[in-house]
């Protein structure tokens, strides 16, 4: 890591002071670094033209040896030239990405989505218990505020998580390294810089076929004669060909090993050829992980987490180095960055196979794809099982970085308690993740316990759905391992399920009121399940008010038989006034205040106890200009 990567500081109270701060800081980096490039350019393009002015002149009086001289030195000079050009260019793409990192960090406190990266386009399935309710994918989403991730494996294991719920052991678990990774500003950056400089390259494309590869068995095991033949032939080759040079032997008996060699090495190629190409398919894009995973393996973390993350790619914790010290050590396994280094130097050495006139002479002669695919196989044995793992962690560790930003960004949010004893979710001071700070209304709000369920009311644009939502995202972060945008939030692990957009199909010919039902029935289904959180907005709409009633009604009654907790809107003030529910619902409301003409209707957004009074559908109707009057 460059100077800087070790500094680990807590989230601060202004983290746009500070993203701007350091945004400011890259920017001169990146200027000081773009110099660099252009000197080496220069530098370059200034060699190569002292080397043929040179050369020209030593050829010209009549010095040739001299002058190739001076094109050999001037070669090896170019080539160390233009590495340090390649590396000076990468130091200056990092930069600048990371510049754009704190800028994206001020957008994102801000919520200016547009100046974010597009969140994933993977769609959850048709049926997920929240996820397109709560507005988990798409534009202005949590997965679009979360979305710092770069690599594939990073994007799918934070959507994975999001999607699902963890243990509270492992909730644990991950709080402590997101809590850890948020103070740790340099190391998320670097993080993210060499993720994002993957994008582009296909880092996905043909690693599946490689991992293939990686995890299958060795094509030379039972084929022991041709680990023979690869150390006997050549041996025989090289003693022939010296022996007729010295002309000890005559050219048959150096043609004949030779022949022998050939049509063995005919017969091997047609098994040797798909072995190199099944290792390289993909490889390419499991070698661009190789900084990424550098990066990792030094990381100065500490957390439980992150340990076990270094330990499975080798790397030996910072805490454990004094400890595994003295002769009793056990030999560790090479590091992942290691092991993909070593890859790629026994990939680029099949790669001769690319220039015939070299390769079949050195192949007959040496067997050198024989020597290759028994390095290649002793990775394999060596590693090949851990690569996918090694993947993994850096997704996991792409994943908790995204949520240590979020509690980077947000010095008011908590890490909310999980507890199996709880019987109600209690946000304290709880508001809606997606909406900036500065228009975000908090509420305290408790959910529960089981055989109770909170009924919001109140008007049109009051906040109703809000709350619902707020309360689902949060306890959709909580479950993740993630800060949550609450003074405190305290919960039982719940299986979380709603029912709040409802769109008909005319595909499967279902009625908007019957898609409706279908959900309700999901969510019936899912809370009879020991455990489970229900939000439901707005339900039943499509028929006709007495109806709707009725079987609102109903379902609430199945939903309190089984145990479960929720909340409910509705514009139906009478809907809990059946005598069953009336003593079962824990009312509250939004409400607004009507002003002059010119000032119209204004909402505090704020939670109130008890049943709404107040509607305002004709009062927004006349707002619009669509009033009659009457």
């Amino acid at each position: 890591m460059e100077s800087g990567d070790h500094h680990r500081s807590p989230p601060i109270a202004d983290p746009t002071a500070l993203y701007r701060d350091r945004a400011d800081r890259f920017d001169r980096e990146a200027a000081t670094r773009l110099g660099t490039v252009r000197l080496y350019g220069r530098l370059r393009l200034a060699l190569f033209a002292a080397t043929v002015a040179g050369a020209w002149i030593l050829f010209a009086a009549g010095q040739g040896a001299a002058a190739w001289a001076l094109m050999a030195v001037a070669a090896a000079t170019f080539a160390f030239l233009v590495a340090r050009h390649h590396v000076a260019q990468r130091r200056l793409f990092r930069a600048r990405l990371m510049a754009g990192f704190n800028r994206e960090g001020i957008a994102r406190i801000g919520r200016r989505w547009s100046e974010l990266p597009a969140p994933p386009t993977t769609p959850p399935q048709n049926d997920h218990d929240y996820a397109d309710d709560l507005d988990l994918c798409g534009h202005a989403s949590l997965l679009h505020l979360a979305g710092v991730c770069g690599t594939a494996p990073g994007r799918t294991t934070l959507q994975r998580w999001l999607f699902g719920r963890a243990d509270p052991e492992t909730i644990a678990r991950r709080q402590a390294a997101a809590r850890e990774m948020a103070g740790a500003y340099d190391f998320r950056d670097r993080l993210a810089a060499e993720a994002r400089m993957m994008e582009g390259g296909g880092e996905g494309d043909g690693i599946d076929g490689f991992l293939a590869w990686a995890e299958g068995g060795a094509w030379l095991e039972g084929r022991w004669w041709v680990r023979v033949a690869g150390i006997l032939l050549p041996a025989v080759n090289l003693t022939a060909i010296v022996l007729y040079s010295i002309g000890l032997v005559p050219v048959p008996a150096m043609v004949w090993p030779l022949v022998v060699s050939t049509l063995l090495y005919t017969r091997l190629r047609k098994g040797l050829n798909p072995n190199f190409d099944e290792a390289d398919d993909g490889e390419s894009g499991v070698r661009r992980f190789a900084p990424l995973l550098t990066v990792l393996a030094k990381a100065p973390l500490q957390s439980a987490y992150a340990v076990e993350i270094l330990r499975r790619l080798g790397a030996t914790p910072a805490n454990d180095q004094q400890a595994e010290q003295g002769p009793a050590r056990h030999p560790s396994p090479r590091t992942a960055p290691k092991e993909i280094a070593t890859l790629r130097r026994l990939l680029d050495l099949s790669d001769a196979r690319r220039s015939p006139l070299f390769h079949l002479p050195v192949a007959i002669v040496l067997f050198w794809d024989v020597h290759v695919l028994v390095a290649l196989e002793r990775w394999k044995t060596r590693s090949g099982s851990r690569v996918r793992g090694w993947l993994e962690a850096a997704g996991e560790a792409e994943a908790l970085a995204a949520l240590a930003a979020l509690a980077a960004d947000h010095p008011a949010w908590t890490f909310p308690v999980i507890d199996p004893g709880a019987t109600t979710v209690r946000g304290k001071a709880l508001g809606h993740p997606l909406l900036e700070s500065a228009t975000c209304v908090r509420n305290d709000v408790e959910v529960g316990p089981a055989g109770s369920f909170l009924l919001v009311t109140g008007s049109n644009m009051s906040g109703k759905s809000t709350l619902l939502k707020a309360v689902g995202i949060n306890a959709v972060l909580a479950q993740a391992g993630g800060p949550v945008c609450a003074r405190r939030l305290r919960m039982p692990p719940l299986r979380i399920v709603t029912s709040m957009r409802i769109e008909d199909s005319l595909v499967d010919g279902v009625s908007y009121f019957m898609a409706g039902l279908q959900r309700l029935r999901h969510v019936v289904d899912a809370a009879r399940e020991r455990g489970a959180l229900y939000l439901l907005d707005e339900i039943l709409q499509g028929t006709n008010s007495a109806e709707r009633r009725i079987a609102a009604r109903t379902v609430l009654r199945h939903l309190l038989a089984t145990g479960a907790i929720g909340a409910v809107t509705t514009h139906d003030l009478t809907l809990a006034d059946a005598d069953d529910l009336i003593e079962r619902a824990v009312a509250v409301h939004f409400t607004e205040s009507v002003g002059s003409d010119d000032e119209g209707l204004t909402f505090d957004y704020r939670l109130r106890y008890g049943i709404a009074t107040s509607t305002n559908a004709l009062r927004l109707l006349e707002l619009v200009g669509l009033g009659d009057g009457g």
